[in-house]
This record gives structure tokens, C-alpha cells and sequence, in this order.
């Protein structure tokens, strides 16, 4: 993961008597501390801005930088021609900055900071409002704390896009067959995300092909790792699958360092149910532990969704789930597949290596006859997660909060949790008002999750990039017609 950088200039004016040297001095070099802190560079602009000239040699050379973040600090009343140059500076987002006034100079006001950002931030609001350019505020010194969960924030949001528009990104089989729901238009995507690079030509047969061509001496350290990470079978019918297992696990970390890629999207079935009677679930959860982020049944927008929450969340490794059932009573929703869940998620418990009972056909009444391997059996730890997908034409995401609980209430198979204390945009939703929401915004079937609060980071991460978040619908009894 590549760090943000952010450009700091200071603006000012001479004609009001606080110390503006030291107080910007001050800040600079709280800013460079807290760049060691939050893990971004810091270039610091050596002179002050005073006139419109002065901001034009600061964005110059900002932009020879390539700074991706500029922070303005008004550190007094600034001249209102400054706004349009600083705000329209090339490939950076943008930040004003206001300091407190401190003590006043024989009862004069020593800097008029906060007034001055009020004022360039109505001139790019009204007088630039046909550019829509979004600044962000910022008050008080780099020792504050309201001042640096403000920035950490902005940095968290603004270094998940930096990498996203680095990222590179691997389609394998295509989408798995019937998924429509999960279907992208890819330049949609590249519009949202300039410079992200996706592949969607890769087939199932070149991860086969490598599978097949390891001898067997190669991946027997490999089978022994797979199976001392777990806590042993839950089903003793996975040991068959375990050289399989093995073969694509290597197959796909060749693939994956061949090709550079950040993330993949897996169409996961039928084609390995059909050569293998085999499931790649334990596969999917072993790259993700790995840091390569992986997705099931071909969906590429929730593997960037992943990609972003794990860049969100500095590089913790995130999972896709279904949404599989809800509970009034207890408000909670139950995220389940199949068995592709990372470790990270069963720390107290651990997993246990099952299979997959759900990819062949099954007899009629005589329960599950038929299995596929290798899945993940875990139920996740207690803890606060986040669910952000990007949807739409990438144009719109979900956002989703809760808390995986209840570990001791029934679930199946697979890796699972019960998520309760729901909110949706940070809002408290029941579980069933929730259910509504999905299935009347015909939301994809998909929900990436992350553990941790980061609902402030995922608002900012959608803000810069310009997404609506899909709104609250209560759930009543007519139809609701949603356009």
C-alpha cells in the first residue's frame, strides 16, 4: 500500500499582528509528526502565501510534488483571490484549515483564521459552484484531538483511493452462471476510479493448467500448513480434497505474484464442482489471511469493495458474505457463505476444515448426500464490523454497521455470524427495515465486510468520489416502488 502525500501551504495577510511565523511553524511540525503517526508524507510549502501570485507558485509546485491532498492553513484572514487558485489545483483533493485565535494583541483579533476559511469556503460553494470542487475543513492544531480524528479520517478515505487507482485487478471464469445481479459495466468503474486496472479475459483453464502441474513432493509442506492452521476436520470427507486444495492454492499465489494482482474476482462454480467435485472456499479465505484480496462467484465490485475497506482499514484482510437470514427478535441479521472467510474473523475459536455441502445435487429427503471441499467451518468472533459494496453503475454503495454476536445461536454450515446493533449510514435500522432496503433497491446479494467502525472513513471515501449512499426504506405491507 502506497502512503498519501499531502501538501501544506500556509496563507496569510500582513495586516494582522499575531505571531503567523510561529503559529504556522507550530503546525508544521505537528503535521510532520503526525504523518509518522497516521502513515502519510508531508510536503511543506516554505513560504507564505499572501497574494494571488504567491498562490500560483504554491500550486505549481505543489503539483510538481503530486501531492495528493492540499491543506490550506489560513493561518490569518486570507485574500479571497487565493480561493480559485488553491481549489483548482490539478489532481489533489482539498482541505482549508483554521487555527484558533489564542490571545489577542491589545485587544486586536491576532489572526481572523476561522473567518477567513468561512470566506473561501463560500467562494468555491457560490462563486466556483460550476467547477464542484469539494473542500473539506479542518480547525484547531495538530495536538488536538477532535483535529486528528478529523484528519485520520480524510487520510484513511483519501489513501483507499490513491490505491485503488493503483490497484490491479483479475477476473477469473467470468461471473458464475445466473449471477446477473453481480454484472458490471467496467467503464464505469475506470470513469470512477481512473487508473485502476482490471482483466477480465482470464479463464478457469490457466489456473487448472498450474494446478495440474505441480509434483506432488511440492505440495506436501503445503497440505501440512493448510491443515496445522486449522483446528482439524469438522468433516472428515474434506481430507480427500486436501491435495486439490493445495494445487490451487499454489496455482493461485503463482498467478497472483505473475500478474501483480491486488485482487480477484473467482468465479468459484461450477467448473471446479464439474472436474473436481471440489469447492474453492478455504482457497479464497487462505489469499485473503495472505493480503490478496479474493471474491467469489466472479464479482469484480465487491472485490474492489474489499480492496477499499482493506485500504480503509490499514490492510486488514476483508471477506464477502450473503445475507442469509433475519431475526426480529433479536435484531440481528445472519452473514453466511459457504466457508471462504479469513481466520483473522475466528481468532478465539479457530476454524475447522468442512466441506461444502451446497455445490452438487443432493438427493431428494435423505439430507446432504453429496459434498464438495474445502470450506472454512467458523463462526465469527464477537466484534464491530463494517459492510460497504459500491453499486449501481458505481455510482451508489451501501453502507451497513453491526456487531458479529451471539456466536452460541443456531447457524449452518460454512463461515457465519450473527450481526445485531444494525445501522445503515451510521443510523440504527432494524433488522427488518434493513431487509426492505436490500430487496427493494434490488441491492446485489454480495455484502463485504471489514472488521471495526469505519463509517466515518467509508462517508468520506464515497463524498470524494462523488456516491449516493443507497437511503433507509421502512418496511411496509404495500408495494414500494423505488425508481
Amino acid at each position: 500500500m502506497v502512503k498519501l502525500k499531502i501538501g501544506l501551504v500556509g496563507t496569510s495577510q500582513l495586516s494582522f499582528p499575531g505571531n503567523k511565523e510561529a503559529a504556522f511553524n507550530r503546525c508544521a511540525e505537528g503535521m510532520k509528526k503526525l504523518g509518522e503517526q497516521l502513515g502519510f508524507d508531508l510536503v511543506v510549502y516554505p513560504d507564505t502565501v499572501i497574494v494571488r501570485e504567491d498562490a500560483i507558485k504554491a500550486v505549481a509546485a505543489m503539483e510538481a510534488e503530486k501531492i495528493d491532498f492540499l491543506l490550506v492553513q489560513h493561518t490569518s484572514y486570507s485574500a479571497g483571490q487565493l480561493a480559485p487558485v488553491l481549489a483548482k489545483i490539478q489532481n489533489a483533493n482539498v482541505g482549508f484549515w483554521a487555527i484558533p485565535e489564542g490571545e489577542p494583541v491589545e485587544g486586536a483579533v491576532p489572526f481572523n483564521s476561522f473567518c477567513s476559511i468561512n470566506m473561501h469556503m463560500g467562494i468555491v460553494a457560490h462563486y466556483l459552484r460550476d467547477y464542484k470542487i469539494r473542500v473539506k475543513w479542518f480547525y484547531g492544531y495538530p495536538e488536538d484531538s477532535d483535529f486528528v480524528r478529523r484528519l485520520t479520517v480524510t487520510v484513511r478515505a483519501l489513501t483507499a483511493i490513491k490505491n485503488l487507482r493503483r490497484a490491479r485487478i483479475g477476473l477469473v471464469g467470468g461471473i458464475a452462471p445466473g449471477f446477473n445481479d453481480l454484472y458490471d459495466d467496467e467503464r464505469n468503474l475506470n470513469r470512477r476510479l481512473e487508473g485502476i486496472y482490471f482483466n477480465r479475459l482470464h479463464e478457469y483453464s490457466e489456473l487448472d493448467d498450474l494446478a495440474k502441474s505441480y509434483k506432488l513432493s511440492e505440495l506436501e509442506p503445503l497440505m501440512e500448513s493448510l491443515v496445522s492452521c486449522s483446528t482439524g476436520y469438522s468433516d472428515l470427507a474434506a481430507q480427500k480434497y486436501l491435495e486439490t486444495n493445495a494445487r490451487f492454492l499454489k496455482a493461485y499465489r503463482q498467478f497472483i505474484a505473475d500478474n501483480q494482482y491486488d485482487a480477484v474476482a473467482v468465479s468459484c462454480w461450477p467448473k471446479f464442482q464439474d472436474e473436481y467435485q471440489y469447492s474453492i472456499c478455504s482457497v479464497i479465505g487462505q489469499l485473503n489471511d495472505e493480503g490478496t484480496v479474493a471474491a467469489c462467484e466472479g464479482d469484480v465490485l465487491s472485490a474492489v469493495s474489499m480492496l477499499a475497506l482493506k485500504y480503509i482499514a490499514g490492510e486488514q484482510p476483508p471477506m464477502l458474505m450473503d445475507m442469509s437470514a433475519f431475526d426480529e427478535a433479536d435484531e440481528t441479521v445472519l452473514l453466511w457463505h459457504c466457508g471462504p472467510a479469513p481466520a483473522y474473523y475466528c481468532k478465539e475459536h479457530g476454524y475447522q476444515l468442512g466441506c461444502n455441502y451446497s455445490g452438487m445435487a443432493h438427493e431428494p429427503n435423505k439430507g446432504i448426500t453429496a459434498r464438495t471441499g474445502i470450506a472454512r467451518e467458523m463462526i465469527f468472533d464477537d466484534m464491530p464490523v463494517s459492510v460497504m459494496r459500491l453499486s449501481g453503475e458505481v455510482d451508489k454503495f451501501i453502507q451497513i454497521g453491526g456487531e458479529f454476536m451471539h456466536p452460541e445461536k443456531f447457524s449452518f454450515h460454512g463461515s457465519r455470524g450473527w450481526c445485531g446493533n444494525l445501522t445503515l449510514n451510521g443510523e440504527a435500522i432494524s433488522a427488518k427495515d434493513l431487509v426492505n432496503t436490500i430487496l427493494c433497491t434490488g441491492f446485489q446479494h454480495h455484502f463485504p465486510v471489514i472488521k471495526g467502525d469505519y463509517t466515518a472513513e467509508i462517508k468520506e471515501f464515497a463524498a470524494w468520489l462523488g456516491l449516493t449512499p443507497i437511503q433507509k426504506i421502512p418496511y411496509a405491507d404495500y408495494l414500494q416502488v423505488i425508481d
